[in-house]
């Protein structure tokens, strides 16, 4: 460990197995409360369960179950426990070269998520669909049970399901185009709030904070606040409900799913909460507008 411009600072030579530069570990004490650090390998954070809060670039993030970060070589960034919430947080250290040779054709996709400065705070961000969580969930374990029981071959066996993580994580990244060279090619101005709007239209059935619209968006909550307004006409709040009723709509002129269903599929946890914001956009209850819009099937 090392110290830069009053930030502590851990080196591979010290943190890391020399043979093996790989560690998995957990968290969920109430206790942690990092020290803004960084360090000369990569680290892949997980958050299993739970809050926690996550510091990263001056930004502060609450961060919650599904939430993963990629943290680059030299990025300065913190975790600590909130009063009272319960979390577990998995974290990977390895050094870049573990994985050399084994990349093939996803090698200029991934670099840079493993290289210096190679990715932003917002692009190091995902929120993993509940459809990848238990895939992520299984790939974690696999590592940490080969690195626990240290059988021949477990370093081989854990190099491949740490680059089948990072390809699923980098999918992730594209499906909602988020990937850090789109960031340099789209225009400066409008580009963050356009990344955020392609973020709720992706992600509108998970939970969507408007702190995270502002993480993507690399702006405070309230500035992003402002300008997201000032740009789409329409509080981020009011945003992501319009995106999830349109698509409930859609979902409801099929009709295949039930009402709770559908209020489910499209983010809504409570159904109460689904009928009062749906009627509150469309002039009527979802009930009523399956009674006039939904499908009708011939009588024979």
């Amino acid at each position: 460990m090392d110290e830069k411009k009053g930030i502590l600072y851990f080196q591979t030579r010290s943190q890391l197995n020399h043979e093996f530069p790989f560690k998995i570990f957990r968290y969920s004490s109430h206790l942690l409360k990092q020290s803004l650090h960084m360090h000369d390998y990569v680290q892949l954070a997980y958050v299993r369960k739970g809050m926690c809060n996550h510091r990263m670039m001056g930004k502060s993030l609450t961060v919650s179950q599904g939430e993963l970060f990629i943290i680059t070589p030299g990025t300065e960034h913190s975790f600590s426990a909130i009063e009272e919430k319960d979390f577990e947080l998995v974290l990977i250290d390895f050094a870049p070269n573990v994985l050399d040779g084994l990349l093939g054709p996803m090698k200029n996709a991934l670099e840079p998520y493993l290289s210096p400065g190679g990715a932003s705070a917002a692009h190091s961000w995902l929120h993993v669909g509940k459809t990848k969580q238990a895939l992520v969930l299984q790939l974690l374990q696999e590592m940490q049970e080969e690195y626990e029981a240290k059988e021949p071959g477990y370093e081989y066996s854990i190099r491949l399901s740490l680059v089948k993580l990072l390809v699923v994580v980098e999918r992730e990244y594209r499906k909602i185009g988020r990937r850090p060279q789109n960031r340099r090619s789209a225009a400066p101005d409008r580009q963050p709030i356009e990344e955020v709007r392609r973020y709720i239209h992706d992600n509108y059935s998970q939970d969507i904070p408007l702190e995270h619209g502002a993480y993507l968006a690399n702006m405070a909550p309230a500035y992003f606040s402002h300008v997201f307004k000032k740009e789409t006409g329409q509080s981020f709040i009011d945003y992501v409900n319009e995106v999830r009723v349109e698509r409930a709509m859609e979902l409801i002129r099929r009709d295949s799913l039930t009402i709770t269903q559908i209020g489910f599929q499209v983010g809504y946890r409570h159904l109460s909460h689904f009928i009062r914001t749906f009627k509150k956009r469309t002039g009527i209850t979802p009930t009523e507008y399956k009674k006039t819009f939904g499908s009708v099937t011939p009588s024979n």
